[in-house]
């Protein structure tokens, strides 16, 4: 993980906290704006009301006076329409004082000079009705209007002072509000500009380290291809170079099993057979997870017969130690992973098992369902998962490394072939289930083989190792085959030349440390007449290499190769020419 030097991260902080702050303080505006601009509402009603208030006590006055004049009018004349006047300036008096109590709420010093307007006026509507009723004028009468309204004048001046020191200070307080107001915004739009500048500076910065942590993912993702390439090509040289030695021994002895007589010693060389065979499996699993794990596992997908990879893994058992029923169903599938997963299965079961395995595929809708069973204490509910696991080996079973049916796990994985493992029916064993996709079409049926012998048969190997040469060419001997060997094309050219017409080609693919042993080939069988048969030997299994060798036209066998399979390889290919 990439570490950022102190004096970055401080930067970081003081730029995040400078941003922080500059936040807060253009909060702290708004929020004090926003109550300026409430502020600013209430003065501007508060100056409605106190000029409603005025008005109102104006339009008072005016019905006060009308009142007045309403009344000597009826006392003179006895006219209904000054009656009706009078009636109607008394209402809109009252109607008035109520805009002014409507208008001053609030405002105790206006209210209570309200108050006495509205005691005085209704002492002064008391009086006009009494000279109303009875028609007549009255000094006493006309005296006391007379003060009555002298002291409404007075209140109403009073009145009209306290409406108008309101007006005045809501006036002052709606400038205040609004000096305040254009002060905060002007300090806004500075904060404003404060924080886009450091906005801008985050983004920079934001930008840098974008760039810096992408030159450093993509330096560690070129790392990481630069790691894949390496270990691709160590898993090239290594299966290559370490499956010659092995690919060497096993020719060998069996080699030696033919020409040992003892009884004693042929059971010597049959336990070593037998523990060669087990280094060989070791190493192959190991080799198998390796390029598992590193990804180069490309499944081809094909149709196959299930019965044909299922009939290989029979024959690798003689005896009764795996059964299969036939069946002729077809899969679609990568032949060579199945099989290598069947073969894990198999082994499994023989050897944690009891010694017994037995085959079986049944077809479910879709779904062609291949399982492999064995008579063995079984595997416990809370074991099913972990024995996926990489060098996960139940108690008492120790025997191998744990590696089997984890590379099972993968490989069904690959082909997209989920697998369930259980009970064998009856409660007793273990039961391997793999789900395989069942074929749209079924190929058609292979041609049975036909057994040939090697008898006189000229072969021609060619390989760079001198080990692998010449047991190769010992099998061959033994089988009958009349055989030549060469370490490189040069080699072969010669002993082309000498008169030497093989019926068969055996080609290791690398020679002198390239894969050119196709080509070799190829050029091998244009010079020479009849065209022999080519089997291409490596010990290379990298993706390019597979795909070279389907390419090619080519059989082709995966050392270490067994005498019988390079036998019966060779039968074949014989046999097709």
């Amino acid at each position: 993980m990439l570490s950022q030097p102190s004096s970055t991260l401080r930067a970081d902080y003081i730029l995040t906290a400078a941003i922080a702050a500059v936040a807060v303080m253009v909060l702290g505006l708004v929020l004090v704006l926003g109550a300026g601009a409430r502020n600013y509402r209430e003065a501007n009603d508060e100056r409605l009301a106190t000029r409603g208030a005025r008005n109102a006590a104006i339009a008072f006055a005016q019905a006060e006076n009308d009142i007045l004049v309403a009344q000597s009018s009826y006392i003179a004349t006895h006219a209904p329409s000054a009656l009706a006047t009078l009636s109607s300036a008394k209402n809109e008096a009252q109607r008035e004082i109520e805009a002014i109590r409507g208008f001053s709420a609030g405002d105790g010093a206006t209210l209570a000079i309200l108050a006495r307007i509205e005691t005085q006026s209704q002492a002064l509507f008391d009086t006009i009705d009494v000279g109303v009723s009875t028609r007549s004028r009255s000094a006493a009468r006309d005296a006391r209007t007379l003060q009555i309204s002298e002291a409404i004048e007075a209140d109403l001046g009073a009145l009209h002072a306290s409406i108008i020191q309101r007006a005045d200070r809501s006036r002052a307080e709606e400038e205040a509000t609004r000096s305040r107001t254009d002060s905060l915004a002007g300090a806004l739009a500075l904060l404003s500009l404060v924080t886009s500048a450091l906005a801008i500076l985050a983004l920079r910065r934001e930008r840098e380290q974008w760039r810096l942590a992408t030159e450093a993912a993509e330096e560690a993702r070129e790392r990481a291809h630069a790691s894949d390439l390496a270990k691709t090509r160590f898993l090239a040289v290594a299966s290559h170079d370490m499956r010659q030695p092995l690919h060497a021994l096993t020719l060998y002895l069996s080699a030696l099993e033919r020409r040992v007589e003892s009884q004693e010693a042929r059971d010597i060389i049959t336990k070593m057979d037998r523990a060669t065979q087990s280094m060989v499996g070791m190493f192959s699993t190991l080799l198998d997870l390796a390029r598992i794990q590193a990804g180069v596992v490309k499944p081809e997908f094909e149709i196959v017969r299930a019965q044909h990879v299922i009939d290989r893994i029979v024959a690798e058992h003689p005896g009764n130690a795996v059964q299969a029923a036939a069946t002729d169903l077809a899969i679609r599938t990568d032949p060579l992973l199945l099989e290598r997963v069947l073969r894990n299965l198999v082994t499994n079961a023989l050897k944690h098992g009891g010694g017994k395995a037995q085959i079986t595929a049944s077809a479910s809708g879709g779904e062609v369902l291949i399982s492999v069973t064995d008579n063995g204490p079984g595997i416990p509910p809370e074991d099913r998962e972990r024995i996926f696991e990489e060098f996960v080996r139940l108690e008492g079973r120790a025997e191998g490394l744990g590696l089997g049916l984890a590379i099972v796990k993968r490989i069904a994985d690959i082909l997209e072939m989920p697998i369930d493992v259980g009970s064998a029916p009856g409660g007793s064993g273990a039961r391997f289930v793999l789900h395989a996709q069942r074929a749209v079409e079924e190929p058609e049926q292979a041609a049975e083989e036909t057994t040939l012998s090697l008898n006189g048969a000229a072969v021609l190997v060619v390989d760079d190792d001198a080990l692998a040469r010449e047991a190769v060419g010992r099998s061959l001997v033994d089988l009958g085959a009349e055989v030549l060997t060469a370490a490189n094309e040069t080699e072969a050219g010669a002993i082309l030349g000498q008169g030497f017409t093989p019926r068969l080609l055996v080609m290791d693919l690398r020679i002198d440390g390239e894969l050119v042993g196709v080509e070799i080939g190829k050029r091998l069988q244009r010079a020479i007449t009849p065209t022999p048969e080519v089997i291409v030997v490596t010990g290379d299994t990298g993706p390019e290499t597979l795909t070279l060798l389907r390419g090619s036209g080519f059989t082709w066998l995966i050392k270490p190769v067994s005498p019988s399979d390079l036998g019966r390889t060779a039968m074949e290919q014989l046999s097709a020419a």
